[in-house]
């Protein structure tokens, strides 16, 4: 008989607990499942998912939108045989939206056991509450989600904010560095978004948390469905990199609207063009951006995307390292219209060619790609090319002061190629920023004694030379301010004693950045990079000694800066912020200079390579900024003090300073080349 029947002749021919038991009985069949689960994970969502008023696309939720998602979801069924699948993307391109869809299949359709990862315990709150909540509500599931087991005088409903129960399975939720939520019981569905988000490690010492959630898997074998996604980070920390590159390596194939040649959209189509090409309108502002295929060179534009994407399909271009794993790149090119446009890209990509971080941000987030840090490191020949033309030992016209920088070797004694040494360098500077190297020194010997050894070596050409060089027209220039390196915690006192031998010495501590203090101004002319002063004068203990904090990665940028601007022509005056070389400087100096990587977070490393010649210059240009504002500042205070004296400004009061030692050396002001047929100056 039908079960109505049943469940009234039940309340007819039994109690009330009768009753209630036909009930209970009757609503499990009516749930029970009518037909096989959508074997399409992208059918099963297709409209009818509603996404919400706060998203781009508001109402039902359509594949074709985006129709790259679809092989991606359909890969993660259960019948498709891919038991891992890593998306390498760019930002907004929808990612999300597909986990989310693989969750909720597998929570209504064919109900199993998911474990969701987040980078960060931030985002991982926010997807919980912003994204799952209303996709649970929209695509009608609310009610399968009650608690599953329920011990006596428990009120669990089994729908918390990081976990669900439901029939046949549950969603816990975790963040990347939690080991407590990734130690739960098997799991056959593992979602893991934006891993790069995460430390690769547990805080706790128990590993690196992509194998310890991954192994919550292994009970489930080969029906396992694990799906990673990540913008990148770096090619040296990424983690989403190198899980790319375990698959196939899929890219995403689309017809040109013109000649139908299928290709890849990417930035660099080849060594020297870009794919993508800027239209500007008559005033220079940005207006559009426009895809040039390389097959027929037409313009294809933004909105052609919907016809290209729909005719799209993956390729893969590598042989994946295990069965059954695929992968797939996918950058902010392939947006679809309505959200990045390819102008938008375009300005992003223009705003990162000052700024190394706004690149970084570029190369991570609009094409989906790692960043190399290795590239901001200048080229060798390139920086030999600015030898100019004169010799070691002189200065060249245009120089107004000298200062000295000195760095300390610990070496060994017993290793020819690293004894214990000292190495310094005298540079000159003058108008405009210029800046000439005048002579590099090394004096090796025993470095624990500050009267003997490589001390003592130093000290003795400085009594013979004075620390004095001089001008092809045999004017006098002599070291005003020399630092010496001091951060090697055991050699303080001994630079700090060395340093009362030499008037205007001074021992340095060099670090990154120097750190704000409280109620201490900041550096007025320095840019919105993060630093906050080139220098600060310490006192050293309680007595009158001071030494210098020098914000060495400042330093380094401004170097690297003018050695990728500067060029030497002969006769020509070197123009503002040129950085010059003796001819005779050999290629280990270069080689020195350019040692050090400039990471993107704007420190460097060395990486084991000698970087002396850097750090002696980055010494010598910080002096040179103290002695150069001390004069200014003795300036203005000298005239505040003198009666009816306006107070100039303090560009003026350089101005000024640089005129008096111009006139003092015979350079004139602003810098013009030396009279040749005269030695009027």
């Amino acid at each position: 008989p039908p079960i109505e029947s049943r469940a009234d002749s039940g309340k007819q021919a039994g109690s009330g607990k009768q009753a209630s038991d036909w009930q209970f009985i009757r609503s499990l069949v009516l749930d029970r499942p009518t037909k096989r689960p959508n074997p399409s994970i992208a059918d099963y969502v297709h409209h009818r998912r509603v996404m919400p008023s706060n998203t781009p696309f508001p109402g039902p939720y359509s594949v074709d939108r985006t129709p790259y998602v679809r092989e991606i979801l359909d890969a993660l069924a259960p019948n498709s045989g891919v038991e891992h699948v890593a998306w390498l993307k760019a930002a907004q391109v929808s990612a999300t939206t597909a986990a989310e869809n693989v969750i909720l299949y597998y929570m209504d359709e064919n109900p199993t056991e998911i474990l969701m990862i987040s980078g960060s315990e931030s985002l991982l709150d926010r997807w919980s509450t912003k994204r799952l909540e209303p996709a649970i509500d929209s695509i009608g599931i609310r009610h399968k989600i009650y608690a599953t087991t329920t011990p006596q005088g428990s009120r669990r409903k089994g729908d918390r904010a990081f976990s669900k129960q439901f029939i046949g399975g549950a969603l816990d939720m975790s963040s990347a560095q939690s080991p407590a939520g990734q130690r739960a019981e098997s799991k056959r569905v593992l979602i893991r978004d934006e891993i790069d988000a995460a430390p690769p490690s547990l805080q706790t010492g128990e590993g690196r948390w992509l194998a310890v959630s991954y192994a919550r898997t292994a009970a489930w074998g080969n029906r396992r469905k694990v799906f990673d996604m990540s913008t990148p980070t770096t090619y040296v920390q990424s983690q989403i990199w190198r899980q790319y590159e375990r698959g196939d390596q899929r890219v995403y194939l689309v017809p040109c609207p013109h000649c139908r040649t299928e290709q890849e959209l990417k930035w660099f189509w080849d060594r020297d063009d870009i794919g993508l090409r800027p239209v500007y309108d008559e005033h220079g502002r940005l207006i559009d951006a426009v895809y040039v295929c390389p097959e027929c060179g037409e313009e294809i534009r933004n909105t052609h995307k919907t016809w290209m994407l729909a005719r799209g399909y993956w390729k893969p271009t590598a042989i994946a390292q295990e069965m059954g794993y695929r992968s797939y790149h996918l950058s902010a090119l392939y947006a679809p219209v309505g959200m990045r446009s390819w102008r938008e890209i375009y300005q992003r990509y223009l705003a990162g060619l000052d700024d190394p971080d706004e690149m970084r941000a570029f190369v991570n987030l609009d094409l989906g790609l790692p960043y190399r840090e290795e590239g901001a490191r200048p080229k060798l020949d390139k920086v030999m090319s600015l030898a100019g033309d004169y010799p070691r030992g002189t200065v060249p016209y245009g120089v107004l002061y000298l200062t000295l920088g000195c760095d300390v070797q610990r070496g060994s004694a017993t290793d020819p190629a690293n004894p214990p040494r000292l190495e310094a360098q005298v540079m000159g500077h003058g108008a405009g920023y210029r800046s000439w190297a005048i002579e590099y020194l090394r004096f090796e010997g025993d470095i624990d004694d500050p009267y003997g050894g490589a001390w003592e070596a130093m000290h003795a050409y400085a009594e013979e030379t004075g620390l004095k060089y001089r001008r092809k027209d045999g004017q006098e220039f002599q070291v005003r301010l020399a630092f010496i390196d001091s951060r090697d915690g055991n050699m303080t006192a001994t630079v700090e004693a060395f340093c009362e031998r030499w008037q205007n010495t001074f021992p340095i501590m060099g670090m990154d950045q120097i750190k704000r203090r409280k109620n201490e101004a900041p550096d007025a002319d320095l840019p919105s990079s993060g630093d906050f002063k080139r220098y600060r004068l310490q006192r050293i203990g309680s007595g009158e000694a001071y030494y210098y904090q020098i914000g060495v990665s400042r330093y380094k940028s401004l170097i690297y800066s003018r050695l990728r601007h500067s060029e030497v022509r002969p006769g020509d005056v070197p123009k503002p912020g040129s950085l010059s070389f003796p001819r005779d400087f050999d290629e280990v100096y270069f080689r020195m200079l350019t040692a050090e990587e400039r990471l993107a977070d704007g420190s460097f490393h060395a990486g084991g390579r000698r970087n002396e010649a850097l750090d002696t210059a980055v010494y010598a240009m910080a002096a040179s900024d103290v002695h150069f504002d001390g004069a200014v500042s003795r300036l203005q205070e000298t005239l505040r003090k003198q009666r009816g004296m306006q107070e100039l400004s303090p560009e003026d009061a350089k101005k000024l300073v640089l005129q008096r030692w111009s006139r003092d050396v015979g350079v004139e002001f602003p810098l013009a080349p030396p009279n040749r047929g005269v030695s009027a100056h």
